[in-house]
């Protein structure tokens, strides 16, 4: 890649031997200036697909250059920590801004001037309204997990967030999947030689992993939960529930039977949610349950077994999940509780479909 030297240094040093199939396909044309919307899943290196390029074109000292925008805080940091990884000794500087801290700690850091803003849509239009933030003069805008967005009901705050920037920018969008209204907004905000890049067949985030299904009534769930984790004792787990007070209700289910576990959901500030996820990378704890929305952001190698304690709502849903685990050629195992037939049959033809095996878990 013809990128200048800094940055070649920092990937070195990052040991990036050679590019993902996102960064092979995105980084040439990102740096020859064209709108990308690109399909890939979590875990295949897009976010140094749109950073590099970030880095190679924006000179130190043009205040908000480039804006990234992620659906959740703990995403919006992970790409802030990715992004500075790259940054070497170009002179760059990145900020994320998100609700959950203190406005008055980011109002102090936006007076350095950063180039580069990642940050989520509520705090984002917060700050331009407060007009301590403008992105009048920004040239680049990357809508990153566009599908989760809008999921999260963030349609109306994208497109306010595009309103800010001059039409004449660079725009990339990612998207682990390509509803039309994804389709739409890429039509609407994108120019019309825009380049398309998809890396993410329906498949490929669950042909590795290994897939178990346990039938299991409701009122047993907790207990056959407990032996799962028990029987994986050295695995590292991540286990799904479908809202926050079910998180709360099975850590404190499974702290009663002495199972060490952490929890994550939205209600929970941020410095015990940056606490939670430093907590599980290093895996003081082998046992993290989260909400779908916030697990969105959680970027962890090594993830040996997702268990589906609530049953997933939707095909996209599970598949997001279970891409958890088998990430960059690795193994991995998942289980799904089933309650009924019908989640039984709905499991079997998602997997089906996705040239996948399903077993019961003896």
């Amino acid at each position: 890649m013809n990128i200048k030297d800094s940055l070649q240094e920092a990937i070195q040093k990052k040991g990036f031997e050679k590019p993902t199939e996102v960064q092979e396909k995105v980084v040439p044309l990102a740096l020859a200036g064209k709108d990308i919307v690109g399909k890939s899943k979590t875990g295949t290196g897009k976010t140094a697909a749109f950073a590099i390029p970030m880095i190679e074109k924006i000179l130190p000292g043009t205040q908000n250059a480039a804006l990234v925008v992620t659906p959740t805080r703990e995403l919006a940091l992970q790409v802030k920590t990715e992004i500075e990884s790259l940054m070497g000794e170009s002179g760059i500087r990145a900020l994320a801004v998100f609700g959950g801290q203190s406005i008055e700690t980011q109002l102090r850091a936006l007076r350095q001037k950063p180039e580069i803003i990642v940050g989520t849509p509520g705090r984002l239009i917060d700050l331009v309204e407060r007009r301590v933030l403008d992105f009048s003069a920004t040239r680049f805008l990357v809508l990153d997990e566009a599908d989760k967005m809008f999921d999260m009901g963030f349609r109306e705050d994208i497109e306010k967030i595009a309103s800010f920037l001059p039409r004449e920018r660079q725009t990339m969008l990612f998207s682990a999947t390509m509803p039309q209204q994804i389709l739409d907004l890429a039509d609407k905000y994108l120019k019309k030689d825009k380049e398309i890049v998809d890396l993410s067949s329906d498949n490929a985030p669950i042909e590795e992993v290994e897939q178990f299904y346990l039938p299991v009534h409701s009122r047993e769930k907790i207990e056959a939960l407990h032996a799962v984790l028990h029987r994986e004792i050295n695995s590292k787990t991540l286990v799904f529930c479908r809202t926050k007070r079910t998180v709360d209700w099975l850590e404190r289910q499974l702290f009663r039977r002495r199972i060490r576990v952490i929890a994550i959901h939205g209600d929970k500030k941020q410095n015990m949610r940056t606490r939670v996820i430093e907590e599980y990378k290093r895996a003081k704890s082998h046992v993290l349950i989260a909400t779908d929305v916030v697990a969105r952001g959680i970027h962890v190698d090594n993830i040996d077994l997702v268990i589906n304690f609530d049953f997933p709502e939707e095909t996209e849903t599970y598949i997001h999940r279970v891409g958890r685990t088998a990430r960059q050629g690795k193994s991995g195992k998942a289980i799904t509780f089933c309650a009924n037939v019908a989640e039984f049959e709905l499991l079997q033809r998602i997997v089906q479909r996705n040239g996948a095996q399903l077993k019961k878990l003896a």
